[in-house]
């Protein structure tokens, strides 16, 4: 079965000022220094898969702590302050006059290829006599003299969709409306953050997707890697605007239900990329810090289940770590499984970052004869 990206190319985003992956495989593991893009990868993939979404750029940018603030009235001018923060896309924190080069994300593999331009543009708002609104591009010149909104420019084939900042800063605090933007994905992508188990409750949605299908099961066996004695899970609560989501667990040590947060970090950690996969069917799934929270003893049956899954479900895998048992487990399961395992090492030289792929026969020679790859 073809994966869903063989080959992904990256320019001028974030520090990844040229990047091209080739012969990507099913699960795909990315390891590197500090700084030399692992994360950058992951979110590139995600404003791709997304078709650069309001709502995936929003969170982006949140969780850099790039918040582009408050929202203004529409049409009006924005701070420098905010117009900083879409430079930080851009290699090299450009100012927004100075990004004259897009960022290009494409992707071949699969069904179909991928390939997004994002640019930054100075937009004047104007009214049709209809009363409908166009933004016409102007030069960079006149501003701010003249009151100009700020947009991304993102361009997909002869699609070409215009976000001016204030609308992201709406969507950024939930107060854009159903149906102003497309939030359409190219493909069905699962991001699981470094602490993506700490919150449960946050996981309530992707439950909702599987809950009394075949999936379930698929998540309990997942979860008896770490604790054997646990029989089914479930989420609970939310029936009131203040209460929130709660995983539970029946086991087999306890007479009555528990909540899975009682198992400790690991396991919540499994739950959250367990369900998460399950939810990535035919699509992707992006894991950054794969090992946070999981004891090295369970690292290989965890990379073990995710080989297997992702098989089943058709799930191309994206994981980052810098930990040598996260890697070292990756390469014995990827070693013994039919499925491509690929191990991505990033390093940096001057202003590049350069890629070294380790595929079946590399990983086995690494993980014999214990090499750093790291």
């Amino acid at each position: 079965m073809k994966v869903q990206i063989s080959t992904l190319t990256i320019e001028r985003f974030r520090s990844l000022r040229q990047l091209k992956l080739k012969d990507l495989g099913r699960v795909n593991l990315i390891t590197g220094r500090n700084n030399t893009g692992k994360s950058s990868i992951l979110e590139a993939l995600r404003i791709l898969a997304s078709d650069a979404s309001p709502s995936v750029l929003s969170s982006i940018l949140r969780y850099r702590e790039e918040d582009i603030g408050e929202a203004e009235e529409l049409g009006r001018t924005v701070d420098a302050e905010s117009l900083s923060q879409l430079g930080n896309l851009f290699t090299g924190f450009p100012q927004i006059s100075e990004t004259k080069e897009p960022i290009v994300l494409a992707a071949n593999g699969g069904k179909r290829s991928m390939r997004l331009t994002v640019s930054v543009g100075l937009f004047s708002e104007q009214r049709d006599p209809d009363g409908s609104r166009r933004l016409v591009p102007q030069q960079a010149q006149l501003f701010p003299e003249t009151e100009l909104m700020p947009a991304l420019i993102m361009e997909s084939g002869s699609v070409r969709k215009v976000l001016p900042l204030d609308y992201l800063k709406r969507f950024a605090r939930g107060r854009i409306f159903r149906g102003e933007l497309s939030e359409e994905p190219n493909l069905p992508c699962v991001f699981v953050s470094p602490y993506g188990g700490e919150r449960t409750a946050n996981l309530g949605p992707l439950w909702d997707k599987i809950a009394l299908s075949d999936r379930e099961k698929d998540v309990v066996e997942a979860l008896k890697i770490i604790a054997p004695e646990i029989m089914a899970v479930s989420m609970v609560g939310g029936d009131g605007p203040r209460q929130m989501r709660t995983a539970i667990v029946r086991s087999s040590a306890f007479q009555r239900p528990v909540p899975l947060r009682s198992f400790g970090d690991g396991l919540n950690r499994l739950f959250g990329i367990v369900l998460s996969l399950v939810n990535a069917k035919d699509g992707l799934l992006l894991i950054d810090e794969f090992e946070n929270g999981m004891h090295h003893t369970v690292q290989l049956d965890v990379w073990r289940g995710i080989f297997r899954l992702s098989s089943l479900l058709n799930v191309q895998i994206f994981a980052t770590s810098h930990s040598w048992d996260a890697v070292d487990a990756f390469q014995r399961a990827a070693v013994a499984d039919p499925e491509e395992g690929v191990l991505i090492r990033l390093s940096r030289k001057g202003e590049s970052v350069i890629p070294t792929l380790f595929r079946k026969e590399e990983l086995e020679v690494a993980a014999r004869d214990k090499i750093e790859v790291r």
